[in-house]
């Protein structure tokens, strides 16, 4: 049974130092996942609910400067804090003042209570905006952390291994919202309020939060240290800037290795390009299922959904795959699949088929590709796993959101069917898919060489 799981590329295939690694950073994955499932959402419902659908393009633009100078802390924190402490201490700051919001969800002036969406109503800015963080200050800082301790061949066989175990916990948090907002669902009828349940899920996702860092803290105690060294080339490299005192690179150091270095440009262009598909088919959506009535149980059913489908493609698909065929071929693979989506969106255009590519879309980017980005970070300096990869993820993919809102915005007055339509969409699909698919492939060419080389990227 065991070469049977062999062959077809199910089993664990770990050393049991590795092993223990990777099933507490997918335990942790499980939370912080499972906590973001919630925050993903809910920022996206309280902002409607507060503000309104109509000021949804204005936050998305305003977010990319707010995240500017929390973007500069960050990276100052990095030259001034460990990556243990750094993840306790953004975990901790989004836990506790999420526990604030989810206390004041119920007041009947800022709260839920006052059902009248306007955009005096700060509380709902604040909220997006804060949340807004979530992703380069506590998702991206956690891979970061993992992409430090973890060698590029154990980040083959254990990556899909976390992003299964952060299915788990984004199945879990999405399908119990959905069970508590669906007043047909088992829960959902025994009689709890609106209000106390969108700040239960609130102050769940703190907690969340919060328990990743402790599982971090035992696998630090208990774990074979050498282990923890990640990519050891990188790690010498670390160990010698730390021993001469030129570790600390200042706050601009990452965006300038961003936007100087060709590989780190490269992984940005790979993000870009999923976040302007993503936000063009998120916005109709959003608005597609808040027409649909139910809007709060249906963004978490959906969510649920994605979850679930992603558990068993990280497991059962992407773990074969690379094991395969290896991440140069599964990087390109990942802009093919999505255009094939695409074809189907273009072909049907309906209601139901937005639905259906922004789950595919979805499932595609979080169980395929993502552990396979997050890797191309494992053989690059400090300063790109934490301070460029953050730029990348805040102010980086705010700009792709930008865009993508601009030209949402610049085609709003064309009419869905029209050859007019047609056109401008397919245009602008088969631009972007065939560019992902040129830098897909020179990415995973030079990632295979500097591991084959035991090079690391960013020294120069």
């Amino acid at each position: 049974m065991t070469h049977l799981l062999k062959r077809m590329g199910l089993s664990l295939d770990l050393e049991k130092k590795d092993l223990f690694k990777i099933l507490l950073l997918s335990f942790a994955f499980f939370c912080v996942i499972g906590s973001y499932t919630i925050l993903k959402e809910l920022k996206d419902i309280l902002f409607v609910l507060f503000v309104g659908k109509a000021y949804i393009g204005r936050v998305k633009l305003i977010s990319m400067f707010v995240l500017v100078p929390a973007t500069m802390l960050y990276a100052k924190l990095v030259d001034s804090m460990s990556k243990f402490h750094l993840l306790c201490f953004y975990s901790g700051l989004y836990g506790f003042v999420g526990l604030i919001i989810a206390y004041f969800l119920a007041d009947p002036t800022i709260g839920l209570e006052n059902h009248v969406a306007s955009p005096d109503r700060y509380f709902g800015w604040f909220i997006y905006l804060f949340y807004e963080g979530a992703v380069p200050f506590v998702v991206s800082l956690f891979w970061s952390f993992a992409n430090s301790v973890t060698a590029p061949e154990t980040a083959k066989k254990g990556y899909t291994i976390m992003i299964a175990g952060s299915k788990l916990g984004g199945t879990f948090t999405a399908g119990l919202a959905w069970m508590l907002l669906t007043p047909t669902s088992m829960l959902g009828n025994i009689g709890l309020s609106d209000v106390f349940i969108h700040q239960f899920l609130l102050a769940l996702a703190s907690v969340l939060l919060c328990t990743a860092p402790l599982i971090i803290y035992y696998l630090m105690r208990d774990g074979n240290q050498e282990n923890l060294h990640g990519y050891e080339a990188v790690y010498q490299v670390e160990k010698k800037e730390e021993e001469e005192g030129t570790s600390q690179t200042g706050m601009l150091s990452g965006l300038w290795m961003m936007v100087t270095q060709p590989y780190i440009l490269a992984i940005f262009a790979i993000i870009f390009f999923y976040e302007m598909l993503n936000v063009v088919l998120s916005i109709q959506r959003i608005g597609i299922l808040q027409d649909a009535g139910g809007f709060s149980a249906k963004m978490f059913g959906q969510r649920a959904v994605i979850h679930s489908i992603g558990f068993f493609v990280s497991f059962f698909g992407t773990r074969v795959l690379l094991k395969k065929l290896g991440e140069r071929v599964c990087l390109i693979l990942t802009p093919i699949f999505i255009g094939l989506l695409l074809i189907y969106f273009m072909t049907t255009y309906n209601e139901n088929a937005v639905l259906v590519v922004f789950t595919g879309l979805g499932v595609l980017n979080y169980a395929f590709a993502s552990p396979l980005r997050e890797s191309l970070y494992i053989p690059t300096v400090k300063d790109i796993k934490y301070k460029s990869k953050s730029w990348i993820d805040s102010f980086g993919m705010k700009i792709s959101k930008t865009c993508s809102s601009a030209f949402i915005e610049s085609v709003k007055n064309v009419s869905p069917g029209t050859m007019a339509f047609n056109l401008i969409y397919i245009s602008f699909f088969s631009t972007i898919i065939a560019l992902w698919i040129l830098v897909a492939w020179w990415l995973g060419r030079r990632y295979t060489q500097a591991v084959e080389n035991n090079e690391v990227i960013g020294l120069n």
